[in-house]
């Protein structure tokens, strides 16, 4: 079927036959699932010191659910290993319906306690909250697993949920103009004057969701942290040239596009305070849901930015 996951894999199974071609076959291919047994299980035992309870992964290829499982489980039996897939004839890229999975031989359903399904209309709702509510970038895979998870397990409040979040929302542009007329983009042919791409206008919603005193403070309320026992780490995302000019004494440079490469110069602890700063506070608000998209869960940016803090004869530097 053209167009179709079977098509696709059988003409890419095609491909790999010939001499000039090799299909690694991530459906077939027992290093998908041992990449997970030597990696991603250790280090979830190790960040939770081997008091996870759970596991929850979305169904695609399945070596995620499968390695995972099998390390997690080699160290505990008792963690409960939960697969969540789609609906039939399901929009969320990257996972399986349950007829789907016959095409992927490391599919072991023995091996987990559960799997559960979850509709688009259920994902692709929970995908907006979480991007909206809680600014994790988040795509409809990741916010499948999240309502699969909530689904099944229990309010328990010795639980540790590990749930693995494989995408981020930006990859799915043309899945959400489906989704979210809101973020839709201009067709060919439509306004002349450049209307923003579907991209452009989702990063922009993302933007003016995070606006909000959760994700904000004020010049006092940073003054008044530098000088607390725990400082917060300053963030400033602007490009060199521009920092250069004047920058808040003791911030840190890295330009938004270099976060994720120089992520060993930011805090090691995910929990430590940061504060995202640019000129005005608009700037630091796109920084602050990048980094957040990093893991860190304690991120504000400035508003006002470092004119508001010169402004009130604050400490800066240039």
């Amino acid at each position: 079927m053209p167009g179709s996951p079977e098509g696709a894999i059988a003409r890419a199974i095609e491909l790999g036959s010939q001499p000039e071609f090799h299909m690694p076959n991530q459906y077939e291919n027992e290093a998908n699932l041992e990449a997970h047994v030597l990696t991603t299980g250790p280090e979830i035992w190790r960040q939770t010191g081997g008091k996870v309870t759970h596991f929850v992964a979305g169904l695609g290829t399945c070596g995620t659910i499968t390695g995972n499982g099998r390390f997690l489980k080699a160290k505990n039996p008792g963690v409960q290993v939960i697969g969540a897939y789609p609906e039939e004839g399901h929009d969320i890229p990257g996972v399986r319906s349950l007829k789907q999975l016959e095409l992927t031989k490391l599919f072991v359903p023995q091996e987990y306690d559960e799997i559960v399904e979850v509709s688009d209309r259920e994902a692709f709702d929970m995908c907006l909250r979480l991007n909206r509510e809680e600014s994790i970038i988040a795509g409809p895979s990741s916010a499948m697993a999240l309502v699969g998870a909530l689904k099944v397990i229990e309010d328990q409040p010795d639980a540790v949920v590990v749930i693995i979040f494989p995408d981020n929302s930006f990859k799915y542009a043309s899945t959400f103009e489906r989704h979210f007329p809101e973020v839709r983009a201009a067709r060919p042919g439509g306004d002349p004057t450049g209307e923003p791409s579907a991209n452009e206008k989702l990063f922009g919603t993302l933007v003016e969701n995070a606006r909000n005193p959760h994700n904000t403070c004020e010049v006092d309320d940073l003054r008044t942290a530098l000088e607390g026992d725990e400082p917060p780490f300053l963030l400033d995302v602007r490009s060199p040239q521009i920092y250069a000019k004047q920058h808040i004494t003791g911030a840190k440079n890295i330009p938004i596009a270099e976060l994720g490469a120089r992520l060993g110069e930011l805090p090691k602890e995910r929990d430590h305070p940061i504060v995202t700063l640019c000129n005005l506070g608009n700037l630091s608000i796109s920084g602050l849901l990048v980094v957040q998209s990093l893991g860190y869960r304690n991120v504000r940016s400035l508003n006002g930015g470092t004119v508001a803090w010169a402004e009130r004869g604050l400490s800066v530097e240039a």
